[in-house]
């Protein structure tokens, strides 16, 4: 039982914060007591003043720590109201007994000019007498309630942290369960590319092919446990899934990619441009024409990323997409940037499609 009240004693900031609080408490009444005391033409010293009320106050900068200790074993069950309310009693009748026990010496000490038993004896009828015991009872009411109030503040502290942490953890399973969506995806419609140039007896290319390829797969491998990742890495993985594709579709996709050097620093999510540019090689894979122009261009602004990706789409595409990439790309980025971020799809003249993205960055790029 020992243990367990001391295991609940306050920090020593408290103890340093009570203490102070009492002393500046006793200073105040000390001082009101010696202006009424000068007022009435009466000789006082002021720290005579301050060393009497010091026995009146003082006890408490002790007992305030056990109390709030006690409220933090005492629990407020209004299931077993009557059992509680018997433990208050309990703990208010040993806080006042403490009370006196430290208070009675001190008023021996500063008022009557001894310790002895007799002057302990005269402390006692005198704080009997003398003592506002309705301030003390006041004051006693005010701890407990600091007690339960802090008791109920680090209770709600660390429920929200738990479900802070709860949050943060659903969420990286979410985002870790789309970007999972995104790998075999990508690997099904890579392999056929590869299939593809095998059955057209392109060999050459498709060792190539296979070696970008393994890169790839590379880059999924290291960053499977990673959301973010900077655009180099990010550029590299779609430079590799445009060279497979270039491959398979030869003179019919033409590509233009243009990054500025400055945001290759920056982070992106991963696999983030790969579902977007599939999407644009899926819809210039339907048109009859050659050199169909897929432009990819990224840009910097003070505090976001300029993505913008350009091409053609059949006449009767909707630019709807193909499976999960669109829909899965705005559900990472809601999970990521809340609603900081920009993902639009706009018509634009001779045929033409841009998918735009903004997303915040950590810099300030000029």
């Amino acid at each position: 039982m020992l243990l367990h009240f001391l295991r609940n004693l306050p920090s020593w900031r408290f103890w340093v914060i009570g203490l102070v609080i009492w002393l500046l408490m006793n200073s105040y009444s000390a001082d009101l007591a010696y202006r009424s005391y000068i007022r009435a033409g009466r000789e006082m010293e002021w720290t005579t003043m301050w060393l009497y009320y010091s026995g009146w106050w003082m006890p408490w900068a002790v007992i305030s720590p056990l109390i709030v200790a006690g409220t933090r074993i005492i629990p407020l069950d209004m299931q077993r109201w009557k059992l509680t309310v018997l433990k208050l009693v309990i703990m208010t009748a040993v806080s006042f007994l403490g009370f006196l026990l430290l208070a009675v010496p001190l008023v021996a000490s500063f008022e009557l000019g001894g310790a002895g038993l007799e002057k302990l004896q005269e402390a006692l009828l005198i704080m009997v007498k003398r003592g506002a015991w309705h301030m003390d009872f006041l004051v006693y009411v005010a701890v407990v309630s600091v007690g339960y109030i802090t008791q109920f503040y680090e209770k709600a502290r660390k429920e929200e942290a738990r479900s802070e942490s709860l949050l943060r953890q659903l969420m990286q399973l979410e985002l870790q369960s789309l970007k999972s969506q995104l790998n075999p995806h990508f690997l099904f419609n890579t392999l056929n590319t590869v299939a593809s140039l095998i059955r057209l007896d392109k060999k050459d290319q498709a060792v190539k092919a296979l070696s970008e390829l393994s890169l790839m797969l590379r880059k999924v491998l290291e960053n499977q446990s990673n959301q973010l990742i900077n655009l180099a890495q990010e550029m590299d993985f779609i430079n590799s899934y445009l060279t497979i594709q270039k491959m398979r579709f030869d003179k019919k996709l033409q590509t233009r990619v243009e990054v500025e050097p400055a945001c290759l620093r920056e982070e992106v999510p991963f696999m983030l441009l790969q579902p977007l540019v599939e999407n644009a090689v899926q819809h210039g894979s339907q048109l009859e024409s050659d050199q169909n122009l897929l432009d990819l261009r990224v840009s910097c602004s003070p505090g976001k990323l300029h993505i913008r990706l350009i091409n053609k789409v059949p006449e009767q595409d909707e630019h709807h997409g193909f499976g999960i990439g669109l829909k899965n790309c705005r559900e990472r980025l809601q999970k990521l940037y809340g609603r900081e971020f920009e993902l639009t799809l706009s018509k634009l003249d001779s045929g033409y499609f841009e998918t735009y993205v903004m997303i915040p960055t950590g810099g300030d790029d000029d």
